[in-house]
């Protein structure tokens, strides 16, 4: 029968000098121990701020919603920015606006229309005289012979541009078996314009008519003594073109 094996005691020196080592270590570092501290989840703080962030944002956009740009305005803060870093600002449809205005001189027409640049698109305005007599609708060989001119100056650009065209009338009232009002009046002059586009390349797509009546005159249509002044009248029956980019 073999005798049972007893087991080695510790030695319980050598446990003892390990200890006063490691003792002897931690008294001579003057850092503290390091604490490693756990944290669970993100914490309440990024809670609030992913809330706060949210809620500014709501409040922007609805901000943004509720306001309109002013195009000029915004095309004023463009010019300085691109100046301030050392560019060069083109203004939009100025190409454009030039093209139409040299039409405009070369036929010397500059009296009877007037073309102007704005941030979002080319203003024609024509005189009253130019299309449509007192109470009429029929475009006069006049004023087809400028349309003729004008889009056939511009008729590369036909494909990528839209129009807006305006009829405005003066505050005569009509007196017409068919046509019962001047708000009529105006939109069926718009009308007659479009088609006489449609002619020359443009989509039913690319244009738009507004039919103002008399409710925008340019000049006052009486004197002060409340006397109608014909030629201020004639200058209230007018059209109102806007040429745009489709994409715009």
């Amino acid at each position: 029968m073999a005798a049972p094996q007893l087991k080695e005691k510790p030695d319980l020196k050598l446990a003892q000098t390990a200890y006063q080592s490691s003792a002897d270590h931690d008294e001579e570092s003057s850092e503290p121990p390091i604490k490693k501290v756990i944290e669970e989840g993100e914490g309440p703080w990024l809670v609030s701020y992913a809330d706060m962030m949210t809620l500014l944002m709501g409040f922007f956009a609805l901000i943004a919603s509720m306001s309109k740009i002013d195009q000029n305005k915004f095309e004023k803060v463009q010019e300085t920015a691109t100046q301030q870093f050392g560019g060069e600002f083109k203004k939009p449809y100025q190409d454009l606006a030039d093209k139409i205005e040299n039409i405009v001189k070369k036929n010397e027409l500059s009296e009877k229309i007037k073309v102007s640049r704005q941030a979002d698109g080319v203003i024609v305005k024509f005189d009253g005289t130019l299309f449509f007599t007192s109470g009429d609708y029929v475009v006069s060989e006049q004023g087809l012979q400028v349309i003729n001119k004008l889009l056939l100056g511009i008729k590369d650009e036909i494909p990528s541009h839209k129009a807006l065209i305006e009829g405005h009338t003066d505050n005569v009232p009509i007196h017409h078996e068919i046509i019962a009002s001047n708000w009529e009046l105006s939109g069926i002059r718009a009308a007659r314009i479009a088609q006489v586009f449609e002619g020359y390349g443009f989509n039913k797509s690319q244009l738009t008519i507004l039919g103002w009546g008399e409710t925008k005159p340019e000049v006052p249509n009486f004197d002060g003594t409340g006397k109608p002044i014909p030629e201020n009248q004639a200058k209230n029956r007018r059209v109102i073109l806007k040429i745009s980019r489709l994409n715009e």
